[in-house]
């Protein structure tokens, strides 16, 4: 993601508030003492320890609604460098956090006033802060976790990982009348058509495409997967009753063991249904499923939930208008 100062004023403008992938840092959150070092380390980790997310320093906070952005409160870059607050999340917390992405923003072309950005993944383990605890997310906030809660970030690693990715396709073309097929006729060297000349009528079909990545660390067997979808998105025969539709996938596939002669063409022979499993950053095609026009400039939510082997479930969700569409 490139950032910009346009991008974080976008965050002030929208009034984008604080949830769990996002915390607002004042100027003033950053500064070199032990009490401030420790918060940084405090809230990266809680970061890392829940899904993942970014922190923002240089970002005042609303008085009245402390978890409303309301105005840049730029950090001075000579007096708190990007290799200082590398320095800070690398030293303090343990095990060290692979992946963290730093981005200095410079404010109105200044060489000195920045807004550091920092990007945070999800962790494959649990990591302690600076004060020997382990944090989480909750309500805002960098919470202390309980024992089953560290214990079950050990166990990423255990378990995969799988998310669903969608993109839709479309595909334009020209509907040809019944008449557009007929012979013209000729009368020595004039030419007569047997229809007056029609404007040419196009359609487009879209089709919404399900793929599997495995984003763990460990293979996976099996999967059931679950789309919740507007009915009006889909086509009628593929609709269920009542406003939403409910579409299942897995990741079973049919090897052909034969092939039995037939007229015009060969016969192919499937044997049973098997589960084809996942590798660690592997994909697997799932489903693709025919979309009518009514889905285009609506702001409906699609959601998802994926069951594999013995991990917890995975939901999702997502805008269907910010799903990517190629021709």
């Amino acid at each position: 993601m490139k950032w910009n100062q346009q991008k974080i004023e976008e965050y002030i403008t929208n009034q984008v508030e604080e949830n769990l992938n996002l915390d607002y840092k004042a100027s003033g959150s950053l500064q070199k003492n032990d009490k401030k070092a420790n918060e940084i380390s405090k809230d990266v980790s809680a970061f890392a320890n829940s899904d993942g997310g970014i922190i923002i320093y240089g970002i005042k906070e609303n008085s009245k609604n402390k978890h409303l952005p309301e105005a840049i409160d730029p950090v001075s870059r000579n007096e708190i460098s990007k290799e200082w607050l590398e320095q800070i999340i690398g030293s303090r917390i343990r095990p060290k956090i692979e992946n963290i992405e730093i981005h200095p923003v410079p404010i109105d072309n200044s060489l000195d006033k920045v807004v550091y950005v920092v990007e945070i993944p999800q962790a494959d383990t649990a990591h302690q802060s600076n004060d020997k605890k382990y944090y989480k997310r909750f309500n805002f906030s960098s919470e202390p976790m309980y024992d089953y809660e560290i214990r079950d970030v050990f166990n990423r690693t255990k378990f995969p990982k799988i998310d669903l990715e969608f993109w839709i396709s479309k595909k334009t073309y020209e509907l040809k009348s019944q008449f557009s097929q007929m012979p013209s006729l000729s009368f020595g060297s004039v030419e007569l058509s047997n229809v007056s000349e029609e404007p040419k009528k196009y359609r487009t079909n879209y089709w919404l495409h399900l793929r599997a990545r495995n984003n763990g660390k460990v293979l996976s067997n099996y999967i059931n997967a679950y789309l919740i979808i507007n009915s009006d998105f889909l086509i009628e025969e593929d609709r269920d009753e009542g406003e939403k539709t409910q579409v299942f996938m897995d990741n079973t596939i049919r090897d052909v063991v034969d092939i039995q002669a037939g007229y015009p063409n060969s016969i192919p022979k499937y044997g049973p249904s098997r589960y084809d499993p996942i590798l660690p950053r592997g994909t697997m095609k799932l489903k693709t499923i025919n979309l009518n026009e009514s889905f285009i400039d609506s702001d409906n939510i699609v959601e998802w939930i994926v069951f594999a082997d013995n991990s917890e479930p995975r939901k999702g969700r997502i805008n269907i208008n910010k799903i990517e569409i190629v021709e």
